[in-house]
């Protein structure tokens, strides 16, 4: 295969793409099924942790659920996030600790309580058709997050990127008291889910991604360093994300947390309805904004790299999260003004023999929505 040549490096080559195994055809109709559930005490409250099996790939992507409504046996009758293929009857030998032991119980598990639940059916009223409606407009629209794997900023608390600060934000900003619709000035708790994809590297693997580093550390930014390895800037797709939603019943009417606007687009096609978008702001921004200076000398608070931390900050960081506006379009205000930055000449390949030779420029053509200047507590 011929190579892609590095410009300054004359005797360097590299092979666009790793080879790999070409992936078995799709079944026509994607089918996901939770297989389990369990609850997750966090340092943001209790979660609901769920495993999601499909058809379409082997992985197994996950989901936090936070309605810790389902933990309170007085809170008001409201539908609950739950999983119908969970709660539904696999066979018909199944007995009640089947369903308990894979997380289809109802409240809170205990040594005197254990209360399997019902499945779910269509014709079958919900709690909120027979509740008022007072208790109806108290319950706040639930909030989504979709979120892809990353082991090297969320496990080893890599520095090149926020995914680590992305999830644990996600899950502090869902589980925190929101102002009831009906009566602003009392708050409810906060309810929604972080759909939790296994799409290592922006979809092209853990093993590209270590690739495209090396890429990094060469002057090239994350999007170029994609193309260069014979990727596109983001192999990501949401069609299990949209699923996973339908199956939790979070098709209606969701607000999205995201910067992204193919996220927002993704999920439209699939018929998904985001009633709002709720930007993700990076924490080091917004202490800027705000005038604050948490940390000092470009180090990551002791214990970011969990669920629980603080914020992140760096070069190699700050490199990410301005590629991530300047060149893919994603809807954030930087916190000062931009400096131009440098393109870089690259040969990339259209066909096994032929190569085209072109300029990376910004994506241009979108514009972004009004962001918050604060992150809400």
């Amino acid at each position: 295969m011929s190579p892609t040549h590095v410009p300054g490096y004359l005797s360097s080559q590299i092979t666009p793409k790793s080879p790999s195994i070409p992936p078995w055809p799709r079944p026509t109709e994607l089918i996901v099924q939770c297989k389990a559930r369990t609850r997750v005490p966090t340092p943001h409250g209790p979660v609901f942790l769920h495993i999601y099996h499909n058809n379409w790939d082997s992985k197994e992507h996950l989901v936090v659920v936070i309605d810790p409504a389902q933990l309170d046996e007085n809170a008001p009758p409201q539908e609950f996030i739950r999983s119908r293929s969970l709660d539904a009857r696999w066979h018909d030998e199944e007995t009640d600790m089947d369903r308990i032991v894979r997380g289809a119980y109802v409240g809170r598990l205990s040594s005197t309580r254990a209360a399997p639940s019902r499945p779910h059916t269509p014709s079958s009223p919900s709690p909120l058709e027979s509740s008022t409606s007072d208790i109806l407009d108290s319950v706040p629209v639930p909030i989504v997050r979709i979120h892809s794997e990353c082991f090297t900023g969320e496990t080893i608390g890599s520095m090149r990127c926020d995914c680590g600060e992305q999830l644990d934000e996600a899950i502090r900003y869902i589980s925190h008291p929101q102002p009831s619709p009906r009566t602003p000035e009392r708050l409810v708790p906060g309810r929604g889910a972080v759909i939790y994809l296994r799409q290592e590297g922006r979809g092209i693997g853990l093993l590209e991604k270590i690739r495209a580093y090396n890429l990094q550390d060469m002057g090239y930014d994350t999007v170029a360093a994609n193309l260069m390895l014979g990727h596109g800037a983001d192999e990501r797709g949401y069609e299990i994300a949209a699923a996973i939603m339908r199956d939790l019943g979070l098709d209606t009417e969701v607000r999205l947390l995201t910067n992204n606007p193919e996220k927002m687009e993704a999920l439209r096609k699939e018929g998904i309805i985001v009633k709002e978008r709720l930007p993700m702001v990076p924490r080091s921004w917004s202490d800027h904004a705000n005038g604050t200076g948490r940390l000092g000398g470009g180090l990551r608070k002791p214990g970011a790299t969990m669920i629980g931390g603080g914020a992140a900050r760096g070069a190699d960081l700050e490199k990410y999260l301005r590629t991530k506006v300047q060149r893919m379009g994603h809807l954030l205000e930087l916190p000062t003004p931009a400096h131009p930055q440098p393109t870089h000449d690259i040969v990339l390949p259209t066909a096994p023999s032929a190569f085209v030779k072109m300029t990376l420029s910004p994506v241009s053509g979108l514009t972004p929505l009004p962001t918050r200047t604060q992150r809400e507590p």
